[in-house]
């Protein structure tokens, strides 16, 4: 998942012991408009950059 207003992308899984991790880390990019979704997935992420152009 991508937060738009940082923006950042957030992976989160399991390790074998059971633990929740989260990666997070900056995306390039800049902050999106308050009216655009706060989260949304790395594809759709991607396509609204392209599209900013």
């Amino acid at each position: 998942m991508v937060f738009t207003k940082i923006p950042a992308i957030a992976i989160y899984f399991s390790d074998p012991d059971g633990h929740y991790l989260e990666f997070i880390g900056v995306l390039p990019g800049k902050h999106l408009p308050k009216k655009e979704p706060l989260v949304v997935s790395y594809n759709d992420w991607l396509e609204m950059e392209k599209n900013k152009n």
